[in-house]
């Protein structure tokens, strides 16, 4: 189905549609660049939730206890820096890692499928759970997120 100047391609229907608009457009301009993405991607929602989840991980890391604090080493302090756990620093400290981890070739969560997304939020879960006794749920609209 076209969708401005994307186009999705779900069955042989769509694909000689899409086949017949690619020809079309080459006929026309003689010149035509194409980019592409497999798999079902991660949604909006998803990336929304993403955020969330990294959200509120900061926010039980931060009123954890003193060895739950994240540090920073600073050259200029000549020592380490306590400073407040935040959305970017979960999602570059915990969620990168464990999605590398899971997913080697998939260094951004752009790359992710849907059901991927799901198993680095498990993992994550699963673990803050056991190691740290911190329980955090990825959002989903069965839980009231959006």
């Amino acid at each position: 189905m076209a969708n401005g100047e994307g186009w999705t391609v779900n069955s042989d229907a769509s694909l000689a549609n899409f086949i017949e608009h690619a020809s079309d457009l080459y006929g026309k301009h003689k010149f035509v660049s194409f980019s592409w993405k497999t798999g079902r991607q991660r949604t909006d929602t998803q990336n929304a939730a993403i955020h969330v989840f990294c959200r509120e991980i900061a926010e039980k890391l931060n009123a954890g206890p003193e060895d739950w604090q994240m540090k920073v080493t600073s050259g200029f302090l000549k020592n380490t820096a306590v400073v407040e756990w935040n959305t970017d620093s979960v999602k570059e400290l915990i969620w990168r890692p464990i999605q590398i981890a899971l997913y080697p070739d998939k260094q951004s969560t752009t790359q992710l499928e849907r059901t991927e997304v799901s198993e680095v939020a498990e993992t994550i879960t699963k673990n803050l759970a056991e190691k740290k006794g911190v329980v955090v749920h990825f959002p989903s609209r069965e839980k009231g997120a959006s």
